[in-house]
């Protein structure tokens, strides 16, 4: 029994071949070397050519690309500042506002024209004042405003005099009504003259003053 679990755990569970290391290889060890910085290219890329055109071509393309970012149509993103203003913002500013564009506007159409936004003034309306022309202004004199105030004045007592006819007449056609109001004024007088002298004076006796007289005659005892 002792010599047949000699020979466990020296084969291998899993197939070695599937990990590409035949029969009687030694495995490779690990790599304790950093990686390369740049591995090898199967491809290896074109050399660039040097010619006066070429380079020509070069510099031309790099002065459009400049060219194309100081004009007015680059559009560039606003950058958000979280930090504080400095001496050196003046002079990037100054650098910023050289590619602007400034339109005439005389030479669009009005479709095109931004449209101006006016400032309403807060505030309380003012008067207005009647559009009375210069000439009405002048010919109107105090003589004129006298002869109106006089007529306003005699229309006023001729209907205070109407007036007063007319309750005159109401008065002598209708006497039993006069008399009926004279009634009423009268019992309104007698009532007001029988309430200030019945229903001024106090006659309830609550029961607090009981015995406050004679607490010092008797001193014998409570009266029951």
């Amino acid at each position: 029994m002792a010599g047949r679990g000699r020979g466990r755990g020296r084969t291998v569970s899993f197939n070695v071949e599937a990990l590409g290391i035949n029969k009687g290889e030694v495995p490779i060890g690990p790599v304790l070397q950093p990686p390369p910085l740049f591995p090898p290219q199967e491809f290896k890329p074109v050399p660039l050519k040097q010619s006066e055109d070429y380079e020509y071509i070069c510099a031309l393309k790099k002065e459009f690309i400049g060219f194309m970012k100081k004009s007015p149509y680059y559009i560039q993103s606003k950058e958000k500042r979280k930090d504080i203003d400095r001496y050196s913002d003046k002079y990037q500013s100054g650098q910023d506002t050289l590619g602007q564009w400034n339109p005439d506007w005389r030479m669009f159409p009005d479709e095109l024209k931004p449209a101006e936004k006016k400032v309403r003034k807060f505030g309380g309306s003012k008067p207005i004042k009647p559009n009375i022309p210069a000439s009405k202004k002048s010919k109107t004199s105090e003589k004129e405003i006298t002869k109106t105030l006089e007529k306003l004045e005699k229309k006023e007592a001729a209907m205070t005099d109407k007036e007063g006819e007319e309750e005159e007449e109401e008065e002598g056609a209708n006497p039993e009504k006069k008399t009926e109001e004279d009634l009423d004024l009268d019992i309104d007088e007698e009532i007001d003259e029988e309430e200030e002298t019945d229903y001024i004076l106090t006659y309830f006796d609550n029961g607090e003053t009981y015995g406050d007289d004679d607490d010092d005659d008797d001193g014998d005892g409570p009266i029951y």
